[in-house]
C-alpha cells in the first residue's frame, strides 16, 4: 500500500513537481486549514481538472481560496432569503387558489397538463410530472412524519397534513418541480407578483423554475461547502432563454452562468424583485467587487481573467446600472 505523504512531504511535492512555491510554517499552517485534497487540490484548476490554473506560490492559491470563501458568505444569506420568500409567495397563492389541502392542491392548482389535449405527448409528459410531484410529496410526509412535530402533530391526530406544513420540507429542487407542475395562470401570477414578468419574453411563464433552479446548485454549494468561483456546481443544461430573459429584465448582456459574476446578477436581479432596497443591492455589489480587487492583487492578470472573466468589469458596471435604474427595468412589462 502506498504510503500517505506528511505535510512536509506534500509540500515539496507542490514545489517540485507543480512548481509552486510554498514554504515556512505559515504557509504550512494554511495548507493543513485549507486541507490538501479540498484545498489545493479543489482549487488548482478551472471547472474541469484538465485546464490548471497557473500558481507561482502558495500565496496566490490561498488568495483564490479567501476569495472562494468569501463568496459563500456574501451569497449565503441572500440565496437563503430568495428560498425563503419564494417559497412562501408561492405557498400564499396557492392557498388563495386552491385552500390548504393537498387533495385541491393537485387538482386546482397543479395541472398544467390541463393546458394540453388529453391524450397527446405534451399532455403525457406535464401528467407525468405532476403524478411523480405527487409521489415525492408523500414520500416527504412519510419520510418526515416522525422527526418534524408539525407533520407528526397532525398524523397524530388523524388529519391530513395540510399544504403549509409540507412546504416548511421542501427544497429548491422540489420548488423547481412545482413550478413546472403549477397552472399556468398562477405561474404568470407569481411572476407578476414578483415583478419578473413580461409581454415581452416569449414562454415566460417557465422563468421562474429556471429562476429558481440555476440557484439550486449554488444554494448545495454553499450549503456542502463546495467550490463557487468556477461554477462547477452549474447544472449543464441552463437553458438559452434565461441568459435572453435577465437581458430584458436588467440590460446585462453575454449572461452564460460559466463565470461567478453571473450569478451575482441573477442574486441581485431577484432580491430587487423581492423588494431590497437599492443600497442593500449596491452593498452587495460593492462587497464582491472589493473581493475581486483582492483576488487580481495576489494572482496574475491570465489567471484572474480565467477565474472571473475578461468582461467581469463591464458585467459589474451594468448590474450598478440595473440598480440605479431600478424602477425602470422591474416595472416594464
Amino acid at each position: 500500500m502506498k504510503k500517505p505523504k506528511t505535510t512536509d512531504g506534500l509540500m515539496r511535492h507542490m514545489r517540485d513537481n507543480k512548481n509552486i512555491q510554498i514554504s515556512g510554517s505559515k504557509e504550512k499552517i494554511q495548507l493543513r486549514n485549507i486541507g490538501y485534497f479540498h484545498g489545493y487540490k479543489g482549487y488548482n484548476f478551472f471547472f474541469d481538472k484538465s485546464d490548471e490554473l497557473v500558481f507561482n506560490n502558495f500565496n496566490e492559491l490561498h488568495s483564490l481560496y479567501e476569495f472562494d470563501s468569501e463568496l459563500k458568505s456574501l451569497f449565503y444569506k441572500h440565496v437563503m432569503f430568495i428560498e425563503t420568500a419564494i417559497k412562501n409567495r408561492m405557498l400564499e397563492i396557492i392557498h388563495s387558489n386552491s385552500g390548504f389541502t393537498l387533495e385541491s392542491l393537485f387538482k386546482n392548482s397543479l395541472n398544467n397538463y390541463k393546458k394540453y389535449k388529453p391524450g397527446n405527448k405534451d399532455y403525457k409528459g406535464s401528467l407525468k410530472n405532476t403524478l411523480r410531484l405527487q409521489s415525492e410529496i408523500y414520500d416527504i410526509i412519510h419520510a418526515n412524519h416522525a422527526s418534524k412535530s408539525f407533520i407528526y402533530h397532525f398524523i397524530y391526530n388523524d388529519r391530513p397534513v395540510p399544504t403549509y406544513a409540507v412546504f416548511e420540507l421542501l427544497t429548491l429542487g422540489n420548488l423547481v418541480f412545482i413550478t413546472r407542475c403549477l397552472n399556468p395562470s398562477l405561474k404568470v401570477e407569481m411572476l407578476k407578483d414578483l415583478k419578473l414578468y413580461t409581454n415581452a419574453f416569449e414562454k415566460g411563464e417557465n422563468i421562474l423554475g429556471d429562476l429558481i433552479d440555476i440557484l439550486k446548485g449554488l444554494r448545495n454549494a454553499i450549503a456542502h461547502n463546495g467550490t463557487l468561483y468556477d461554477c462547477r456546481f452549474k447544472d449543464s443544461n441552463i437553458s438559452k432563454r434565461v441568459s435572453h430573459f435577465i437581458n430584458i429584465k436588467t440590460g446585462i448582456s453575454d449572461i452564460n452562468f460559466n463565470r461567478i459574476v453571473d450569478y451575482l446578477a441573477v442574486i441581485v436581479l431577484i432580491c430587487a424583485s423581492l423588494s431590497y432596497s437599492k443600497s442593500e443591492l449596491k452593498k452587495i455589489v460593492r462587497t464582491f467587487e472589493l473581493n475581486a480587487e483582492t483576488l487580481r492583487n495576489n494572482l496574475s492578470t491570465s489567471t484572474y481573467h480565467k477565474v472571473l472573466g475578461t468582461d467581469v468589469k463591464r458585467k459589474i458596471s451594468d448590474i450598478k446600472y440595473f440598480i440605479n435604474n431600478l424602477d425602470n427595468y422591474l416595472n416594464v412589462e
